[in-house]
């Protein structure tokens, strides 16, 4: 990582988890909030950490949480509410639905950062917006996109300047894997011994 560049994480958790039909960062996995397992994995690797919610029960967690400044726009709306929230140079936007992430994989994504890329994993035969490092800079072009109404993550990265890590990444793609559904979470917990 360049110690030069200050990057600090965000944790998106303001989505409706329509497909869940819950709040699914604060499902008990193993008896833990979803959510404390990725705060946790982005502490240990280091960086600033704080969430976008508009549930004021992620307060519980002692770092600070922020609404969404733009309602409606999924993680695009997130994304902006990071830049609105954050002195850094470079936000580390994260889902709240990967409790399976690792120190290792944070520290391998952060040790590419740039001030003028974006940097996102290449997982299996795709990019993950979600778990991407995206330069401050940008901060007026997602507020263009969100006025347009292009909503769509990955056509953002892909429309400006890009760097897609494919080292190591695609080989791990359980670490990276979304819980988004009743069913992906209760396979998850029964995977949970065999990955942690």
């Amino acid at each position: 990582m360049n110690p030069k560049v200050k990057i600090e994480a965000f944790v998106l958790a303001g989505g409706k988890s329509s497909r869940m039909g819950c709040d699914k960062g604060l499902m008990l996995m193993e008896g833990k909030p979803m959510i404390s397992y990725v705060l946790k994995t982005l502490k240990k690797a280091g960086l600033p950490v704080k969430i976008i919610a508009n549930n004021p029960e992620y307060n519980q967690f002692g770092v600070s949480v922020f609404p969404d400044v733009v309602k409606e726009k999924g993680p695009m709306g997130g994304l902006l509410s990071a830049f609105q929230n954050t002195s850094a140079d470079v936000v580390f936007l994260v889902s709240c639905d990967m409790p399976f992430l690792t120190e290792v994989g944070v520290k391998n994504l952060t040790s590419e950062v740039d001030i003028e890329e974006i940097i996102a994993p290449l997982v299996g035969q795709g990019i993950n917006p979600l778990f991407a490092l995206y330069p401050v800079k940008l901060k007026k072009k997602v507020e263009d996109a969100i006025a347009s109404e292009e909503l769509k993550m990955t056509d953002f990265i892909l429309k400006n300047k890009h760097t897609l890590v494919s080292s190591g990444f695609s080989k791990t793609t359980e670490y990276f894997r979304n819980i988004n559904t009743q069913e992906e979470f209760r396979e998850a917990e029964k995977r949970w011994n065999n990955l942690i």
